[in-house]
Order: C-alpha cells, then sequence, then structure tokens
C-alpha cells in the first residue's frame, strides 16, 4: 500500500464548483487516518466504505490504505439483504457510510466502528491485497474480487499510457465510482496522472449542468457508457461543451453502432471502445492506436497484458475463430476472497478466463462475441440470474423466480421476471414489487414481470 500513497500526484480535483488541490486532500486523509488508527480495535483487515461520486469518497479510500486496513467497495445502492451479506463475507472492523449531501465529515455519524464476530476466519492469503470489489454470481452469491497493489499501479500505469494523459490533461468518468470501472478512472487514475480530475454527480436529469462542468474546467478525456452517450447525443450543446475533450472512450458494455453513429453526426468525433472486467482491474484493451479506432473492436491489449482466444480444447484460436477470451498480466487479480474453489476455475496457470466469447483479426484487433457465463449485462451492470432469483426467493409468498433476459436497444439488455407467488392477487403482486424495490440494488431490478 505504500507505494499507492507515495505516488499521489495531481493537480486539483473539482467536485461541486470547487477545487482541492493534492495538499488539501492529503490533509484530510491525514485526519482521517488517525482517527481509524485511533478508533479501530477489531483485527479485522477490512473497512468497508459506500462509493458515492464525492470528493469524500477519494479521501476515505487513502485514509484505509494509510490506516493499514484494506478498502472494500461499497455500492451505495445496495439495500438490506445484500449489505448484510457482504458483512457477513468480510466482517469489516469498520463501515463508512457517506452522508454525500455534506462536504465536511462527521466521523461519529459517518463511521461505524464494529468488533470481530465469533467464528470469521479468514481462508485466503491476503499479505498483498489493498482493495476489494464485489463481483461475479454466477452461483447466486456475489463474491470479493481481491486486487493487488500490482494489479492496480499496473492500470493506473496502462490507462495514463494508452489515454495519453498530461499535467494539462483534464478525466472526467461519468460513471459510479462503486463499480470498479468508474473508480479507477474517476477516483485512481485522477490521482495519479499529474494532472486534473472532474467528479461528476450521477444525476443524468441534471446532464446539462455535467456539460456545463466540463466545458468551463476544459475536460480532455471523458469515460462513460453507450446509454450515456445516447443521451449526451440529444444536447443541442453537446458540440460546444465538450470542445475541449481529446478523447472520448466507451466501456462496461458494447457500443451499439447506432449510438456510435448518432454521436459522429452529432459532433464529428469517434467513440473509443474498450474491454475489460472486475477480475482485470478492470481495462485490459482498448481502441488506443493514434491511428483510431477500429469499430466493431474494443481494439487491443493495454501494455503489461496479454490476450488469447482459446477453445473447449485450450488451444489458440485462429484468426477469426471465436472461443474464450483469457487474459494474463499485472492487471488480472489475485483471486476472490474466501471462494478458492471459484478462483482455480477461472485462473489457470496464471490465465484469467473471463467467461466472455470473442475472437482477433489478422491485426491483432479483439472482437466481443457474446457471454459464455450466465450473465445479463444492463447498460454496463452485471446481473447474474441465480442470485436474483436468490434474492427475490426470500420472500415468503414467492414458490419460485426466474429471471430471463430481454433486448433492450438503448442498454443491451433488460430483466424479465417470472414469478409463482402462493397468493396470487393483484395486491400480493405490487407487494413483491414494492418489497424487491426496498430489498434489492435497483439497478438490477426486472423491468418485466409474470406473475402466475
Amino acid at each position: 500500500m505504500n507505494n499507492l500513497m507515495q505516488q499521489l500526484n495531481f493537480q486539483q480535483l473539482y467536485f461541486r464548483g470547487c477545487r482541492y488541490d493534492q495538499p488539501t486532500i492529503e490533509v484530510a486523509i491525514d485526519h482521517l487516518a488517525k482517527y481509524l488508527l485511533k478508533n479501530i480495535h477489531s483485527p479485522s483487515p477490512f473497512v468497508l466504505f459506500s462509493a458515492f461520486n464525492h470528493i469524500k469518497t477519494v479521501i476515505v479510500y487513502f485514509a484505509i490504505l494509510k490506516s493499514n486496513r484494506i478498502p472494500v467497495i461499497l455500492d451505495p445502492q445496495l439495500k438490506s439483504i445484500e449489505l448484510e451479506e457482504i458483512i457477513s463475507d468480510v466482517d469489516p472492523a469498520a463501515i463508512i457510510y457517506l452522508n454525500e449531501n455534506t462536504i465536511s465529515f462527521n466521523y461519529l455519524e459517518e463511521i461505524e466502528l464494529r468488533n470481530l464476530s465469533k467464528g470469521f476466519n479468514i481462508n485466503t492469503d491476503i499479505k498483498d491485497v489493498c482493495t476489494i470489489a464485489y463481483t461475479n454470481a454466477e452461483d447466486g452469491y456475489s463474491k470479493g474480487a481481491m486486487l493487488t497493489e500490482k494489479n492496480l499501479l499496473s492500470e493506473i500505469d496502462a490507462v495514463i499510457k494508452t489515454n495519453r494523459l498530461t499535467i494539462n490533461s483534464v478525466t472526467c468518468a461519468l460513471l459510479p465510482f462503486s463499480h470498479l470501472y468508474g473508480f479507477i478512472h474517476g477516483v485512481l487514475v485522477p490521482a495519479f496522472g499529474k494532472g486534473s480530475g472532474l467528479i461528476p454527480e450521477l444525476n443524468l436529469l441534471k446532464i446539462s449542468n455535467t456539460l456545463n462542468e466540463i466545458k468551463i474546467l476544459g475536460v480532455t478525456q471523458l469515460h462513460t457508457v453507450p446509454s450515456v452517450y445516447y443521451i449526451l447525443s440529444k444536447s443541442p450543446d453537446l458540440t460546444s461543451s465538450c470542445k475541449s475533450i481529446v478523447e472520448f472512450y466507451s466501456g462496461g458494455i458494447q457500443l451499439p453502432s447506432f449510438i456510435y453513429e448518432s454521436f459522429y453526426r452529432k459532433t464529428n468525433r469517434k467513440i473509443r471502445e474498450g474491454y475489460g472486467l472486475t477480475e482485470g482491474s478492470p481495462a485490459v484493451a482498448g481502441n488506443f492506436a493514434e491511428e483510431g479506432t477500429v469499430f466493431g473492436s474494443f481494439g487491443k491489449p493495454f501494455p503489461g497484458c496479454k490476450i488469447e482466444i482459446r477453445d473447449e480444447n485450450n488451444n489458440e484460436c485462429k484468426i477469426d475463430q471465436v472461443g474464450e477470451i483469457c487474459v494474463k498480466g499485472d492487471m488480472v487479480f489475485k483471486g476472490y476472497f474466501n471462494y478458492e474453489h471459484t478462483t482455480s476455475e477461472v485462473l489457470k496457470d496464471q490465465w484469467l478466463y473471463t467467461g466472455d466469447f470473442g475472437k482477433k483479426d489478422s491485426n491483432g484487433n479483439i472482437y466481443f462475441c457474446g457471454l459464455k457465463k450466465k450473465m445479463i449485462n444492463v447498460a454496463g451492470n452485471k446481473v447474474y440470474p441465480k442470485k436474483l432469483e436468490r434474492l427475490i426467493n426470500k420472500h415468503e409468498n414467492v414458490l419460485s423466480a426466474t429471471i430471463y433476459s430481454e433486448t433492450s436497444i438503448l442498454q443491451g439488455s433488460s430483466i424479465g421476471a417470472n414469478v409463482k407467488l402462493q397468493n396470487n392477487s393483484r395486491k400480493s403482486q405490487e407487494e413483491i414489487k414494492t418489497w424487491c424495490v426496498n430489498n434489492i440494488n435497483n439497478t438490477i431490478l426486472p423491468k418485466s414481470w409474470v406473475f402466475e
């Protein structure tokens, strides 16, 4: 963790119209770290924190590291059931749930100090782990992906090089910081990239305000997802607002051609598409060549990363032959916390088997060809059917739940649910929907329901 702290290097971060330089942020980090060191008494190495798009998220993350604990990224939209499962999984020494409406900290209100639970065991080597991000619930249970300092520094270095960041760069990740893609580009890259960063609030109803900030601050690199590019393309002020942007990047889900073309017609600017997954820290490839993008492809492997397409017999595929995308390099994660069996299924001889199908062309460009794993990608949000089915089944009136995917032009996919109820009255159906809204992360909830 020392290298992460020692290599902080930025001009300023902007949030809600205010400028925060590095010395100011470091003072806040030191203050919180001292509080944690003094007041945490649990031997648990983990501290859970809510990763809002907020300047306090930057401070909290580095303060946890400086207090010699491992930050565990928490999605603020998680509801009680999922939150309790994560707490049980890592038994954190503290939970930091930020008040996003304030700039200053109130430690007594925002930090819950905890004691170690009886019977909690760590069965995984965590000596070089510096961050945990939850993902992979193919069997119904989310797992903590363990990321090392080497993973994160390799990712940061690759992004800085491929994005061609300089002291004059101003980056912006119009993404949730609770997802690793957003956290890397919204927190870590700006903190180490020598330039500046804009921390945007995620309110698409106020997208014009964000565009105004982008224009005023002269943002040079923008990262977001296809659905946001679609919304941006509808803005009448898009061209003038984004005049300073050197490169536009897209990830999370494959970029549909109609969004790419709509954005290009409006701005005469091309979007560079990338590929990654949490287990890859997360980005492992991108359209970063200076000569431009190869539309339909997510480009070539990042520096320090090797990608092969392998068939069912684990042999490397020929040109244009579809197989599983496999990744090797310093960005590949250490494994899943306390899930050694699942780790062994995806990590083999230092190769990460992504569960995604792809192919390579003769120039080495890589193309996404679908999912091998049982997952549904909704605008970059990973939805695992077994997990959602398990959570819905917790309601006492549910006999069974089956989750399925529906095609969405804008989001790639949307979620449908077929639910069998003991009492199938209209009132009971509405009660189930309300219960799900109150107990399950809204970003993964079904859009359409069929009740039996």
